[in-house]
């Protein structure tokens, strides 16, 4: 059960980056910070992790930053075992990138209800080009992790394709996993 509360945590947390993204497209200041922002406006100032990214952050930087570090948690949050490095991982790549104080403190906030997460990340050096590979996944062509993971369906389906559909049907049909996701209620 602790499961599921901490991918309610994790969602919830999500939703704010969200709220946090919508206020910056609606209020677009690209010649201040997004900490400026945040000290000014009173909105943003209950996001505390606008002030742990860069100091030097951009509204317009953070937004692209904050998509590309959260586009796969809805994905991620739904499947049946987590993979916790991932999730926390593209969040440190893409937002924490050269700011390992405001990195620790990002996990710091959000072990209180996710106790795993960021455990086991080493920190990121200055000098990794941390940026060429979120270019190479934005430019449309599949990571390794992506790459690794079609060539172990592609090798798979050839032999047993059938059972790749009825595990998915399993998945669906299945009993609820988490008994407060009213998807998956018997009603």
């Amino acid at each position: 059960m602790k499961d599921a509360f901490e991918r309610r945590a994790l969602l919830l947390h999500f939703a704010d980056v969200l709220e946090a993204v919508n206020w910056l497209i609606q209020n677009d200041d690209s010649h201040k910070t997004v900490r400026e922002l945040a000290a000014t406006n009173e909105p943003l100032a209950r996001f505390p992790l606008l002030g742990q990214v860069s100091a030097h952050m951009t509204s317009t930087e953070f937004v692209r930053c904050a998509t590309r570090a959260f586009v796969e948690w809805p994905r991620e949050l739904l499947e049946f075992e987590l993979d916790r490095k991932r999730l926390a991982s593209t969040v440190q790549l893409n937002l924490f990138a050269r700011n390992a104080d405001g990195w620790r403190a990002y996990v710091a906030g959000l072990t209180d209800e996710v106790s795993w997460f960021g455990v086991g990340l080493p920190l990121l050096s200055a000098d990794e080009d941390v940026h060429a590979s979120s270019t190479e996944a934005d430019a449309g062509s599949p990571s390794a992790n992506e790459k690794e993971a079609e060539a172990a369906v592609a090798s798979e389906a050839p032999h047993n394709g059938e059972q790749i559909e009825q595990d998915r049907e399993s998945v669906e049909t299945s009993e609820r996993i988490y008994p407060t996701w009213p998807w998956k209620s018997g009603v």
